[in-house]
């Protein structure tokens, strides 16, 4: 976890640093919006099929082969699975670079009104080769996952990132083509993490040669297995897709989306992750072991606990997007218009931002019972609420309002997943738990008040133009004094002791 863990904060930390950098050559204008929608393609095909659904299904699989057939026969299967799905993976990239045209046209229907179209379709077929790399990495990794190796796979998506970097900040400046450089950035990278994964796997032995693809009784159980899970994964996407087609009407609305979901990822990424992947075991130790009560118990606890983890970043974003933005973003042909406009942009995602990662807490409520079912058909009716809203809102409020019909969208699947879990008996509050959340919200408005206080006589340091070392050393302070705050106010208004929050934390019985 701690490998893992380290090199994801590094892929982050390298990600803001291209976003920042795409940022300053790309500016928040036409040519910023063709770059996300040539991106947008394979790295869909990337969430959707590469590391969602597929290692779900495939990881168990190829476990228990190595269980109990030994490599030979685990390695067996992995190849049939691999050839399978190089078939596949070659199909969808043919067609797409065939039809692409079609394709932008659909995902992107305010680019043909204005010339953004013709750049779009041309960078989409050079980036659109990745789908292919990233998806075989993908399948390769849960191969070294089940082997317990997991520094390869994580380093593979820091070189994403580090190849970006080097390409905005050593090609750029020599070839003026910033758009052209970041589509074969992508190709680049979908070689080099390849490469990473394949060398590692076969340092370890492992039998890499293909197979003829044959649609065996094994390719049709990990089918039959990914399929919900390919489902849920491509309707979340589809909410992405909807918003950003609709944002796309206005010119700089596909990068204002993309800029502030990522600073909103943040907080989904590593709370939301987090509290699902360590909810799903213990629950389900809880289930096995017979005791119901337990399991409600860790189910309160996750909701709890993510709480108090994510109110202050939710809270951040909504009192000082703007500044955040600003402090992040800008420089070069990104200036301080586009900063209060995605500002605003960061603020209505940052309204659902505790339905989404609650959503990843209660999910487990179902999974533990292997019920993958139910969660997709409320996933299915959200996203369905998300398309019927997200063009009306955007009518009233621009991109601001496909931000805003996305949250809208999350807090309905939690509510759903909430009574779902309550009418089939799984749901049951801890005695306090309602008058600890309610002293969670109050401390949170506390620090809300203090941060943005703050932010407000700070102006001339936070939202100085060109001074990015000053900028984001006024942010790192302002945060550290709203976390202070906000854990005083937690501690103060009593929702835990300063004891509790050691034991909370603390690895073992006693955190357990």
């Amino acid at each position: 976890m701690f490998t893992v863990g380290a090199l994801t904060l590094l892929s982050r930390i390298a990600g803001f640093v291209r976003d920042k950098l795409i940022a300053y050559h790309l500016g928040s204008g036409a040519m910023a919006d063709v770059w996300v929608a040539a991106f947008q393609f394979p790295n869909l095909f990337r969430r959707v099929f590469g590391e969602g659904a597929f290692n779900a299904a495939f990881v168990p699989m190829y476990s228990r082969r190595l269980e109990e057939q030994g490599a030979e026969g685990a390695d067996r299967f992995a190849r049939r699975t691999l050839s399978t799905m190089f078939v596949i993976l070659m199909s969808c990239f043919v067609l797409s670079f065939i039809f692409m045209e079609p394709i932008v046209k659909i995902t992107n229907i305010g680019f043909a009104q204005d010339g953004r179209l013709e750049a779009a379709v041309t960078a989409s077929r050079i980036t659109v080769v990745y789908l292919v790399f990233i998806c075989l990495v993908a399948g390769l990794s849960g191969i070294l996952n089940s082997r317990k190796v997991f520094g390869a796979p994580a380093v593979s998506y820091v070189a994403l990132n580090l190849v970006f970097v080097v390409g905005l900040v050593l090609v750029v400046p020599r070839t003026g083509e910033p758009l052209l450089v970041l589509c074969w950035s992508v190709v680049v990278a979908g070689v080099i993490q390849l490469a990473i994964v394949v060398v590692s796997c076969l340092r370890r032995g492992v039998d890499l040669r293909p197979l003829f693809p044959h649609f065996d009784t094994d390719m049709k159980q990990l089918a039959w297995l990914m399929a919900p899970g390919l489902v849920s994964a491509s309707v979340q996407q589809l909410n992405l897709i909807v918003g950003g087609t609709v944002a796309s009407l206005q010119v700089g609305g596909k990068m204002g989306i993309n800029l502030a979901d990522r600073i909103n990822q943040l907080p989904l990424g590593l709370i939301g992750m987090a509290a699902g992947v360590v909810l799903l075991p213990e629950i389900t130790r809880n289930l096995r072991g017979g005791d119901e009560n337990a399991a409600k118990r860790s189910l309160n606890q996750g909701i709890e606990l993510s709480l108090f983890l994510c109110l202050p970043a939710t809270v951040a974003m909504l009192v000082i997007p703007r500044e955040i933005m600003f402090t992040i973003f800008e420089g070069g042909k990104f200036g301080g218009e586009a900063a209060a406009q995605m500002g605003w942009i960061l603020a209505a995602f940052a309204t659902g931002t505790p339905a989404y990662i609650l959503a990843k807490v209660l999910q487990p409520g179902y999974f533990a019972r292997e019920d993958t079912k139910t969660p997709m058909y409320f996933t299915i009716a959200a996203a369905v609420l998300n398309m019927v809203l997200v063009y009306p809102m955007f009518l009233w409020l621009g991109p601001v309002g496909c931000a805003a019909a996305t949250s809208v969208a999350g807090w309905v699947n939690v509510l759903l997943l909430w009574i779902g879990l309550g009418r089939a008996g799984y749901m049951k509050l801890a005695p306090g738990f309602t008058g600890r959340v309610i002293r969670l919200f109050l401390a949170a408005i506390i620090m809300g008040a203090i941060v943005w206080t703050l932010a407000h006589y700070g102006q001339g340091l936070l939202m100085s133009e060109g001074r990015f070392v000053k900028r984001f050393s006024g942010m790192a302070v302002l945060v550290s004094i709203g976390l202070v705050a906000y854990l005083a106010a937690v501690v103060g208004l009593r929702v835990y002791s300063l004891d509790e929050l050691r034991k909370r934390f603390r690895r073992g019985k006693k955190a357990a």
